[in-house]
């Protein structure tokens, strides 16, 4: 399927045989050919995808009771307002997913691609979101508040799924 940048190139060059070259080919230079969306294939394909996580009224998240005092359960959780409120909750627990790392800000230019926003996921009804996200090998969240000057904590998630739970 021919992108948008394509399909305007196509009409430029015929409009150019016909009108004065000069103007249309000084539009032609002006005109951005970069698409900067993210490619919805590429993070179908990718095993390991980053989500960016900034609380606000749709995002936030829950801490229970410590069972050790260093590992902490934690319920990061997207809320949907459509129709019905729908939720994606990610879990960080000690034993399920123990790792984290951390890594330099220019691990956010290198991975641009397969980093998630809430924004990107609400383009998508839940159904195709929760699809997107729980086939994963591995789901890293990025939490806001734990991004410094010079590093970035990446806490493995699980993908613990919707509720209210659909009937299947």
């Amino acid at each position: 399927m021919p992108t948008i940048n394509t399909i305007i190139l196509v009409i430029f060059i015929y409009i150019l045989k016909f009108k004065n070259m000069r103007i249309y080919l000084l539009l032609l230079l002006l005109i951005p050919f970069t698409n900067f969306s993210q490619d919805l294939e590429k993070i179908k394909m990718a095993d390991t995808i980053y989500i960016y996580f900034k609380r606000d009224k749709n995002q936030y998240s829950l801490q229970n009771n410590s069972i050790n005092l260093n590992n902490l359960n934690y319920y990061y959780t997207f809320e949907y307002a459509g129709k019905y409120r729908n939720y994606m909750t990610f879990m960080h627990h000690y034993s399920l997913s123990p790792k984290e790392k951390r890594e330099k800000r220019s691990f956010l230019k290198k991975n641009k691609d397969y980093i998630i926003t809430h924004d990107f996921l609400t383009k998508y009804d839940l159904a195709e979101a929760t699809d997107l996200i729980g086939h994963k090998k591995r789901v890293y969240l990025m939490d806001y508040d734990d991004i410094c000057w010079f590093s970035i904590k990446l806490v493995e998630v699980k993908v613990m799924g919707t509720w209210p739970q659909s009937i299947e």
